[in-house]
């Protein structure tokens, strides 16, 4: 999800509505949870991501949390965070978007840092990952700096034609 503000996210969390949701749907069927938020930027100019919105109705979403090493945060971090981002201009055709940031919640360092990248299909999907295993992204960037990763990913293909 995406707030404009943090006090906007803040309120989010104190919402009854989402935590009786959490309560009567989500944690019943769950053996953990992890919940992490990150500031980032998106373009300024909003009409491309207008443009861009049937491209966001389908496709894979791919979110990858990192926990880097303490002696890495900083510089050797936000270095890899952004290899990982720039993909999006290296290989506009394989993904439409991607958002990266380090942790708001600093009081939980389960996980530094995310990413959310919208891919155009699982087909792109899959060429996504071997660009990022062939040009050496993940092993030259990221695993001498982190301690653990957690990817998750899923398609997006809506039911039905409404909006909510």
């Amino acid at each position: 999800m995406r707030f404009q503000t943090k006090e906007d996210l803040a309120k989010f969390y104190e919402n009854p509505s989402y935590k009786g949701v959490l309560k009567k749907h989500v944690m019943p069927y769950c053996h953990g949870f992890i919940n992490f938020d990150y500031e980032s930027e998106v373009e300024d100019d909003m009409l491309p991501i207008f443009r861009k919105e049937r491209e966001f109705n389908y496709g894979v979403e791919l979110m990858l949390l990192v926990a880097f090493i303490r002696s890495s945060l900083g510089r050797p971090a936000e270095d890899a965070m952004t290899s990982l981002a720039n993909l999006t201009m290296e290989f506009p055709s394989l993904i439409v978007q991607a958002t990266k940031g380090s942790s708001l919640n600093m009081s939980n360092m389960e996980y530094t840092h995310g990413v959310v990248m919208s891919i155009w299909s699982s087909t792109t999907f899959s060429i996504c990952y071997l660009k990022i295993v062939k040009m050496q992204v993940w092993k030259c960037k990221f695993q001498p700096i982190i301690q653990k990763a957690l990817s998750v990913y899923f398609s997006v293909d809506p039911i039905g034609t409404e909006l909510m």
